[in-house]
């Protein structure tokens, strides 16, 4: 189950199991170099994540050397082992996920900050949308595909944005222009993101080719490279915004 996949689609994680099955404690993850420290993932010792902490962005060596926490996440399971939710530490953002009664995981809910995103989950093969209403309109709908039920191959939908509009007024002989959000006046977005994953002949991810067309028209390609330890842990994830990654583990 990809839990950490909501706040990005670029493949830089692993399944939890292979966590579990190498005693890892603790993820240490840096953004843009190896020491530029974005994220501490914590599990316990039957492989279960229990918590993460956000870092603040880097910006020069002065904030580099002096983060500040941005969220911290808490992961709660039920008596069968199933992840139930994921809470932030002061309770503004959240994540409350549904079982069927086959026990697959068939729905959860988002919170964050202000907004309300409901996620579906579909099999065979596996796949999930999510969707944000405002009133009786939707105005977010995203769908996610995945290789091998947790690397995302494709991200498309849609969201809905106020018109950006302008009038003019004359005060005094002065004329001003002011800008303001009409959200009676809602102009549609169109995002669909494609992921060519390759993997090598044991399984790993070793590449993925990136495009992008976000916005209607805007285009952006790339390409990720992935590299992983002797024990098949990942390494890093390079090409785009690099991602390196350190670990702990159970003795």
């Amino acid at each position: 189950m990809p839990t950490l996949t909501f706040a990005q689609i670029e493949n830089s994680w692993q399944p939890d199991s292979v966590y579990a099955n190498r005693n890892v404690k603790r993820i240490y993850v840096y953004l843009n170099s190896p020491r530029d420290l974005s994220e501490i993932v914590d599990f316990d010792k039957s492989g279960k994540r229990t918590r993460s902490v956000k870092y603040s962005a880097s910006y020069n060596r002065k904030t580099r050397n002096h983060k500040s926490i941005e969220s911290v996440k808490l992961y709660n399971y039920d008596s069968l082992n199933r992840l139930i939710s994921i809470v932030d530490s002061v309770g503004t953002d959240s994540i409350i996920y549904r079982y069927g009664a086959d026990g697959r995981l068939e729905s959860s809910i988002k919170n964050v900050g202000n907004f309300v995103y409901f996620n579906q989950y579909y099999y065979d093969p596996f796949k999930v949308t999510t969707t944000q209403m405002k009133d009786s309109t939707v105005v977010y709908k995203k769908t996610k595909e995945y290789d091998k039920d947790f690397y995302v191959k494709r991200f498309f939908g849609y969201y809905l944005e106020p018109k950006l509009k302008r009038f003019q007024s004359t005060i005094d002989g002065e004329t001003k222009t002011t800008a303001y959000s009409d959200y009676e006046d809602m102009e549609r977005f169109e995002d669909d993101k494609s992921i060519k994953n390759t993997f090598d002949s044991s399984g790993p991810l070793i590449k993925s080719e990136i495009r992008s067309v976000f916005m209607n028209d805007r285009i952006n390609e790339y390409e990720l490279y992935y590299k992983y330890y002797k024990n098949g842990l990942l390494k890093s994830v390079r090409g785009y915004v690099a991602r390196y990654f350190e670990y702990e583990y159970w003795k």
